[in-house]
């Protein structure tokens, strides 16, 4: 049980973690409620021509007020952000963790 949020997170679906538990998928919801136990976890966003991108809750709740704010659906602004970190070559400054350090 302690490593089902794990697999959650890792974007498995209940019928997935149920499978690999060796029981059913409402046995295993009935067990995660009493344990306390979110089998909500990453949510998926479909891309037009390649697939899903599953995201944390937090980080949709994010994409969907900030595109609500630019009057636009969080599809459009995940596909808008893509499109211009690949135009502009951006990988390396939106994936730095730490700041860049001016040159001396």
């Amino acid at each position: 049980m302690a490593g089902i949020p794990a697999l959650v997170e890792q974007g498995l679906r209940k019928a997935d973690i149920a499978e690999m538990l060796g029981c059913k998928e409402s046995t295993l919801q009935v067990r995660c409620s009493i344990a306390g136990i979110s089998l909500r976890g990453l949510k998926r966003i479909r891309l037009q021509t390649s697939g899903e991108v599953a995201l944390s809750p937090a980080t949709l709740a994010g994409l969907r007020a900030r595109a609500s704010a630019m009057g636009c659906s969080e599809t459009r602004l995940v596909g808008d952000l893509l499109e211009m970190i690949a135009r502009d070559n951006l990988y390396d400054a939106v994936l730095d963790a730490a700041p860049l350090q001016p040159a001396e």
